[in-house]
């Protein structure tokens, strides 16, 4: 079984990211005053896992504000 880490690195790999700030390019054709972008998978592994910490926890936050919405 894949860890939580593995199914994040599958889940992003292809999604191409500005070289300088990692955000996702998404419809941008620059960022940062640039046009370098590169897919997920060429990052460096310590950019990777920079991101994947930040999507669990945006994750987190909003498991957390569901469960206050449903009162729990």
């Amino acid at each position: 079984m894949k860890s939580l880490f593995e199914q994040y690195r599958d889940e992003f790999q292809g999604t191409t990211y500005c070289c300088y700030c990692l955000q996702p390019q998404g419809d941008k054709y620059h960022c940062c005053q640039e046009n370098h972008f590169v897919p997920f998978e060429d990052l460096y592994i310590d950019e990777q896992k920079d991101i994947i910490e930040e999507e669990m926890h945006w994750a987190e936050i909003e498991a957390k504000q569901q469960e206050i919405l449903n009162g729990r």
